[in-house]
């Protein structure tokens, strides 16, 4: 058979499906996934913490229970009714249907336990110094309360609730709960200036508190004391800072009650538990992948739940964190040292969902693969790079769901470990990776350059092909000869300024800076970007954690041949003066893009107070953490705008419903 053309395998990869069904780009909208299966990891918030199942929809396999965390655009829990499973039996389920529960309002999300007990749907929900027990009404999607439960036994209050059914119908509560010592360091917070998270030896000066497992027996859950509470493992060193679920596993015969947990840092913890109706749990092992290393979440916040696998009827384990959840599937073997082996982690799917950058999202719009068709690379607070591949056109995309990119022959992954956030060893596994994409070094090839969570520059060089990019491990970027140093978190604006590649960055005083590219890996400085007034441009009114997060585009966005500045910003960012900059001065009424005109030359830039971008009228603003935007001539009538908000949707904006001031 002859070698198919390049355009009949780019189609054969994406299985379009006919134009007519194609979902088309709306503006203001999130960018729909339009190739393929149409599926999608599965999130419901900017953290998505599995929180049990149950039989609601009487599908083959069981719905899902889910928890939108903290700075979610809707948090609290949703029902995730069971589609199938793939043919590899990945679990994939519909859309998140929101689901009421005792004490629910717009801005909460409960901690909380699901699980099926006999016909009834049970919910276990922490509140303070109480556990509500609640009963699922299916026709409402309500959890009704049935009682309060005082957990005045417990030396503090719990991170995590778990339950194990007893054959005699009572059941054995599980809680986990921290030993009490202070996360932060001593003195001022993180968003102060003299705000010191490591001692001159590098030693975090806060603590690491560890969470001990307790266990209370209950003959029922009517409201009331909760009883005598115990250590159901002896040693209180249990798990490192924090956890959020506690889950009994069917792991086959003679493991059909024990129990696994998670970890902050991701790793799975397993206790057997040899009691065949109460709890006698072994000390801790970790649960490992087939080659015998302890799994590892890629994500933090490793909150795994229990979930039937319908070819076998063993639990695999289904976690979340701060991003997509993930499936492990269950060997059906134990190792030699009693572990239980899984499989390496797969993301749980959605059905007819939208495109997925993973949280905090850094999108670029750019042709990644050569075929003169616009794509679209995002970085993560993950650490890893995506690439959504365009299997439509420019002016009608249909983008497939996000692949890893791959950089050394490996998947990007920046993590910052336990010295490189400014906050501390508790965000070891963020990364924070800002990218964008750029013909860096003039060979007709895109290269990657970023900032992330280490507040590092770098680049990683594209040493492929047009049509088949490969990416070079990441190297520095030099300045003098030191690594370029700022503020962390920050997407740098790439582009030419007249004839020479420009790099702008936030320095060590929060600022925007100007650097030319010297050669690959070295720069020149430029000296600092000012306003039409000679004005520096700060970024942040707060300091420390709270600096560096800006996301620069260098764009003609009004298309006068001047090449401006659009920023992508935090709620808290106060550009050009901590004073009287934007968003801060309209009130931080949410994340946003600026434009700041270009007044001067692309030699000499100057630039205009910044102008809050509006659609149809409105500010556009998109949660709370720092959003990216990128501009291209990706729809018709463009260039138009790719701005990601922080659950990891990526919005599709028209210029021709944008306002940026363009009468004045």
């Amino acid at each position: 058979m002859g070698k198919m053309p390049l355009r009949t395998l780019r189609l054969s990869y994406c299985l379009v499906m006919s134009v007519a069904a194609l979902p088309a780009l709306e503006s203001g909208k999130p960018i729909p996934v339009g190739a393929g299966d149409r599926r999608a990891p599965l999130s419901v918030g900017l953290s998505s913490y599995p929180a049990g199942w149950g039989r609601v929809s009487g599908a083959r396999q069981p719905d899902l229970f889910v928890v939108a965390g903290a700075h979610s655009p809707e948090p609290g829990l949703y029902l995730c009714r069971s589609k199938r499973s793939t043919a590899s039996g990945v679990p994939v389920f519909g859309h998140p249907e929101k689901v009421l529960y005792p004490g629910a309002s717009p801005k909460t999300f409960p901690n909380c336990t699901v699980y099926q007990d006999g016909v009834s749907i049970r919910g276990l929900f922490l509140a303070g110094s109480e556990l509500i027990h609640a009963v699922l009404d299916a026709a409402k999607l309500e959890f009704v309360e049935r009682g309060r439960i005082q957990l005045d036994s417990l030396p503090r209050a719990p991170s995590a609730v778990g339950v194990l059914r007893r054959p005699d119908g009572g059941v054995e509560l599980l809680f986990s709960v921290s030993d009490g010592s202070g996360h932060p360091p001593p003195g001022p917070g993180s968003r102060d200036p003299d705000y010191v998270p490591y001692d001159g030896r590098g030693i975090w000066r806060g603590g690491m508190p560890y969470l001990a497992l307790y266990a209370v027996h209950r003959d029922s859950l009517t409201s009331g004391a909760l009883g005598q509470a115990r250590l159901a493992v002896e040693n209180p060193h249990q798990v490192l800072l924090s956890n959020r679920n506690l889950t009994v596993v069917n792991l086959g015969l003679h493991h059909r009650r024990d129990v696994v947990s998670g970890s902050q840092f991701g790793d799975m913890y397993y206790y057997r538990n040899h009691s065949s109706g109460g709890l006698d749990l072994e000390e801790k092992r970790l649960a490992v992948d087939v080659r015998g290393v302890a799994l590892r979440h890629p994500i933090i916040h490793n909150s795994p739940i229990a979930y039937p696998d319908p070819a076998t009827g063993l639990s695999g384990l289904i976690s979340g964190g701060e991003g997509a959840l993930c499936w492990y599937r269950f060997t059906g073997r134990f190792n030699a040292d009693s572990q239980p082996v899984f499989a390496e982690p797969t993301p749980v799917l959605e059905d007819q969902a939208l495109l997925y950058a993973g949280s905090l999202p850094v999108p670029t719009i750019v042709d990644w693969d050569g075929d003169g068709i616009l794509d679209i690379v995002a970085g993560n607070s993950e650490g890893r790079v995506l690439f959504f591949r365009n299997c439509g056109s420019n002016d009608a995309p249909a983008f497939a769901s996000g692949v890893a990119l791959e950089a050394g022959g490996r998947p990007i992954h920046v993590q910052s470990g336990y010295k490189g956030d400014i906050q501390g060893p508790g965000e070891a596994r963020w990364g924070y990776i800002s990218t964008n994409v750029a013909d860096w070094n003039g060979d007709g090839l895109p290269d990657i350059l970023a900032g992330d969570s280490l507040s590092r520059h770098v680049v990683f060089m594209n040493r492929g092909t047009r049509r088949q990019p490969r990416l070079d491990a990441e190297r520095p970027l030099y300045l003098d000869g030191l690594d370029l140093h700022g503020t962390w978190r920050v997407r740098p604006g790439v582009g030419k300024l007249g004839n020479r590649m420009a790099y702008v960055a936030l320095d060590d005083e929060d600022q925007a800076h100007l650097y030319w590219r010297l050669d690959d890996f070295n720069l020149t400085d430029g000296g600092k970007l000012r306003m039409e007034d000679g004005g520096l441009i700060t970024a942040n009114f707060i300091s420390a954690g709270g600096t560096g997060r800006s996301k620069f585009e260098l764009f003609d966005w009004d298309g006068d041949g001047l090449v401006d500045l659009l920023v992508g910003t935090p709620r808290h960012h106060s550009i050009p003066s901590p004073q009287t900059g934007l968003p801060r001065a309209d009130g931080m009424r949410g994340a946003t893009v600026l434009f700041l005109k270009n007044t001067g030359t692309n030699q000499s830039p100057k630039y205009r107070f910044p102008i809050i971008l509006k659609h149809l009228g409105n500010p556009i603003y998109l949660g709370h953490h720092e959003i990216g935007a990128a501009a291209g001539r990706l729809g018709t009538g463009g260039p138009n705008l790719v701005v990601s908000r922080e659950d990891g949707r990526l919005f599709f904006f028209s210029r021709s419903k944008l306002d940026w001031g363009q009468s004045r």
